[in-house]
């Protein structure tokens, strides 16, 4: 529409510059006046003007095929993700404890490392966990409304989460608006304005709120939570660029049986600088940050505040890249040392890895690196392999954590051809010896010590017709046991349909989707209970349905878990409800 728009304006001063011109064989009528025309009051220019942005704070290329999963703004709205937790479960692997319906507690478990087992950067920077539980983060706390993508990098026994927040480009004004409703008194109103300007000043604004009633009698108890996202830049040209942003979460859960009454409000604020020497992203660049976070409200802990800091000075040419950085992060974490680099010597071999030495409370020192290697070959056909090696702390805040060592190794073969898409692979963990677990977790109070331990792992995409696709992943334990909420035969399977088959709309801006998915997974551990004795973890089957329909900019969308109405749970002493529904519907406008 834009360029028909512009074709269609040359085209017409083309046209008005011809009829305008002199006519030199005749003489100017000095009497003749056109006493009723005025002045044009149109503007100039009032095309939409697309202006430059932030480079997306992910790590950058080249990169082994395999090594990362990418999610763009339309995989929130046309899929089941509701939560940052939920967008998670897609990853191989990945134990979401659910603690019930949206509210409870969604700590995400990964690779039996306990918090180590999960990093999040919120536009590059650290996101650390603050408040009551200040060693894991919860990720369904993380509002996924200022969002426009989310990497994810798999290490063999860690998920590195890089957020990225809504980066407007165009000087025509966007906005939202969401309104969603659901069984148990659940309530959604979603906003978001976000304007550009052609001198390079930008402004965004979203709000996001939640609330639900609860389940009377189980620990699913009343949530509401308020999000408030602000962001403020000024990009001239590609070349240099400023921005702060504040992002503001307030939510309580109300206490019952099984959970205790919480109520948190965490506030960050991030100041970026950034001074590029080329403006197609490759040449020398730095950037510098600063941010904050704090956390009030809460009456089980005191206030608590910290400041962190970082300069990164980063070298990409086509084929290659080098970076480093330098941060400061809180009390626990004076400093840390980062290193990151990536080459591809050959068209089909990929070399990418990172490393760190970090300095921590009470003298004590960490480090770690990480080295992933891909080669592609003929047929479709790619491998990749990961080694992490670390001697390092898993929460630098306890000041009993003491350093482990482990080295974890990773490989996979790949296969992708035309409507499909099946990689196998082989990971190998070392031992290790989780601390804590997170609030709510139910009668689970510490995790048990994991041994060395091999996983088979195999996820892919088969087109079965067109717009019918099915995708999962299947993840087990090679050694009998497996480790805490790592369960044996743990798999996830979806079945959707994807489809713009319905012409009477123009332009192909009508589109249907509608998936059925279901999580499983066979007997396993939990961890240990208040007396030192193992729990079990109960094999369970959870099934989900949801359909999206969107037409131009509005999405409508169902959602339906536990749709085969199992019983049990995913923590032992939580409660998952049968039959929860979430629908409702969002728009987006532009000017």
């Amino acid at each position: 529409m834009t360029r028909g728009l512009g074709c269609a304006a040359v085209l017409l001063s083309l046209a008005a510059a011809a009829a305008a011109q002199v006519d030199t064989t005749a003489r100017r009528d000095t009497t003749a006046r056109d006493s009723t025309a005025r002045r044009d009051s149109a503007a100039a220019d009032s095309l939409p003007r697309y202006l430059p942005v932030f480079p997306a704070p992910i790590p950058p290329g080249p990169a082994p095929r395999g090594t990362r999963y990418s999610f763009t703004a339309d995989s929130f709205a046309l899929s089941n993700i509701q939560t940052l937790s939920d967008l998670l479960a897609h990853i191989p692997g990945v134990y979401v404890a659910r603690g019930g319906i949206y509210g409870a507690p969604e700590p995400v478990l990964y690779g039996g490392r306990g918090p180590a087992g999960l990093e999040l950067f919120w536009d590059g920077v650290p996101y650390l966990p603050l408040g009551r539980d200040s060693l894991y983060l919860d990720p369904a706390r993380i509002s996924l409304a200022p969002l426009e993508r989310v990497d994810v990098v798999v290490l063999p026994a860690s998920l590195r989460v890089y957020l990225v927040t809504l980066r407007q480009r165009s000087t025509a004004t966007a906005s939202q608006v969401g309104v969603a409703s659901g069984e148990v008194s659940t309530a959604n109103y979603r906003g978001a304005y976000l304007r550009r300007w052609r001198s390079g000043v930008g402004l965004s604004l979203v709000a996001d709120y939640n609330n639900n009633g609860g389940v009377s009698g189980s620990s699913n108890t009343p949530f509401n939570s308020v999000d408030l996202w602000l962001e403020v830049e000024y990009l001239p040209n590609r070349h240099l660029g400023a921005s702060y942003q504040v992002l503001s979460s307030t939510w309580h859960r109300s206490g019952g049986t099984t959970t205790a009454d919480w109520r948190s409000q965490r506030r960050d604020g991030i100041v970026r600088l950034f001074a590029a020497s080329r403006d197609d992203g490759l040449g020398l660049r730095a950037q510098a940050s600063f941010a904050t976070a704090s956390t009030s409200r809460d009456t089980a802990v005191l206030d608590r505040h910290l400041s962190q800091g970082s300069l990164e000075v980063t070298s990409d040419w086509p084929r290659a890249h080098l970076g480093l950085a330098f941060r400061t992060l809180d009390e626990a974490r004076p400093w840390q040392l980062e290193g990151s680099g990536g080459w591809s010597p050959l068209p089909e071999l990929t070399l990418w890895g990172d490393v760190r030495r970090a300095r921590y409370s009470l003298g004590r020192t960490g480090d770690r690196a990480h080295i992933a290697a891909g080669l592609t070959l003929p047929a479709g056909l790619s491998v990749h392999g990961d080694v992490a090696w670390a001697r390092d702390l898993q929460a630098p805040l306890d000041v009993a954590d003491t350093l482990q060592r482990t080295v974890d190794v990773a490989g996979a073969l790949r296969w992708d051809r035309d409507g499909i898409r099946v990689e196998v692979g082989q990971t190998r963990r070392d031992a290790f010896a989780p601390i804590g677990v997170p609030v709510g977790f139910g009668s689970v109070t510490r995790l048990g010590p994991v041994r060395r331990t091999s996983y088979f792992t195999t996820h892919g995409v088969v087109r079965l017709l067109p717009g019918l696709e099915l995708a999962g992943w299947y993840f087990d334990p090679i050694v009998q046991g497996g480790t805490d909420f790592q369960p044996p035969y743990h798999a996830r399977v979806s079945l959707t349909f994807y489809s713009r088959f319905w012409r009477v709309y123009r332009s192909g801006i009508f589109a249907l989707r509608v998936e059925a998915a279901s999580e499983s997974w066979s007997r396993g551990s939990a961890g240990l209970d208040s007396s030192g004795a193992p729990l079990t973890l109960p094999g369970k089957t959870f099934g989900e349905l949801n359909v999206e329909i969107r037409i131009a900019g509005v999405t409508i969308f169902w959602i339906e878990r536990n749709a085969t109405l199992a019983t049990g749970s995913y923590v032992p002493g939580l409660d998952y409800p049968r039959h929860y529904q979430f629908y409702g519907v969002r728009w987006l406008f532009t000017n």
